[in-house]
């Protein structure tokens, strides 16, 4: 099976944007502005959902689309995601 890295990388973020929706759910982590939460909920809510522009199960294709909408969310609020990684990496709590 051949590696994508620049796929591998992109997704690799999805586990702390879920973890950070946790967070401010749970009021563990309201530092954050609300059009940020907004976006990576929908984000998440895009790469979750079955349905999509590309369907996934399109070989080598499926999962453009996927990426495509997780990188946008990256671009507007990578910033407030690295925050808050950062911040749980200081209090030493795992980000899930």
């Amino acid at each position: 099976m051949k590696v994508v890295p620049k796929l591998g990388e992109t997704l690799a973020i999805v586990p702390s944007m879920i973890s950070l929706i946790r967070s401010y759910v749970k009021k563990e982590y309201i530092d954050i502005p609300m059009g940020s939460i907004i976006a990576v909920i929908s984000a998440l809510i895009y790469f979750l959902s079955p349905i999509d522009i590309i369907p996934d199960s399109i070989p080598g294709f499926g999962h453009i689309d996927d990426v495509a909408v997780i990188t946008a969310c990256l671009k507007w609020v990578g910033d407030d995601i690295k925050e808050y990684e950062a911040r749980r990496e200081k209090n030493n709590k795992k980000l899930i």
